[in-house]
């Protein structure tokens, strides 16, 4: 569902602002929602879990291309990786309502009291940039691990949450979990389409290209 909301906002961009707010919108809520599954959520799953000490991460860079070590859940890279990725989307979502409140006055944050001298459009742009970035990372990281460690199934494991040939403890999910689990898909299906059924939104037009299309226009009726 990330994937596919990160897409279709990319996709979207403004010439469907509707879309690709409510594909933003989304990918917020989702990541949000995991960050709380981050805190309350099964072994593997849990930011404790998540080995991202300096020790960690030097100790698997020294080990890169050896096949002995393989990790239940995420690796100290991809755990650093991870938490880019999840930091990011809300930053991205983040500049994308403040843009929406600087040019058109709407959005979730529409009320709130700019800073002057920020063009938030360009931050937001910015932003996309770095999550482009650490999500190649991400990408060639489960390359490299197919490749290292093909037994595992680490493309499967994103799927299925099961990983191959790795005996651990299997992360079960209690009753509050599950539950959780349910609004987790709804609440952010539940966001995209009261966002897409509800009011369009239109970023207001550059004062200057008004400016260029009126001068135009004068200095073609001058000609004729």
């Amino acid at each position: 569902m990330l994937v596919v909301s990160l897409v279709g906002a990319y996709i979207a961009e403004e010439d469907f602002l509707t879309l690709h707010v409510a594909f933003g919108y989304t990918a917020g809520l989702l990541i949000v929602i995991r960050l709380c599954w981050g805190l309350i959520g099964p072994e593997y799953s849990h930011f404790r879990d998540f080995p991202i000490s300096i020790n960690s991460i030097a100790g698997f860079l020294k080990g890169i291309g050896k096949s002995d070590k393989v990790y239940t859940g995420h690796n100290p890279l991809a755990s650093v990786v991870m938490l880019g990725i999840m930091l990011m989307v809300l930053l991205v979502v983040f500049t994308g309502l403040l843009t929406l409140n600087q040019e058109g006055g709407q959005g979730l944050l529409k009320s709130f009291t700019l800073p002057a001298g920020i063009e938030f459009k360009e931050v937001h742009e910015v932003c996309v940039q770095i999550l482009i970035g650490l999500t190649i990372l991400h990408l060639l990281g489960i390359i490299s691990d197919l490749i290292i460690h093909k037994s595992a199934s680490v493309l499967k494991s994103i799927i299925t949450g099961y990983k191959s040939g790795i005996a651990a403890k299997d992360a079960e999910l209690n009753t509050f979990q599950k539950i959780f689990s349910v609004v987790w898909i709804v609440g952010p299906l539940l966001a995209f389409y009261l966002t897409v059924t509800g009011p369009s939104l239109q970023l207001k037009e550059e004062e200057g290209e008004g400016e260029s299309t009126e001068m135009y226009e004068n200095e073609s009726d001058e000609d004729e």
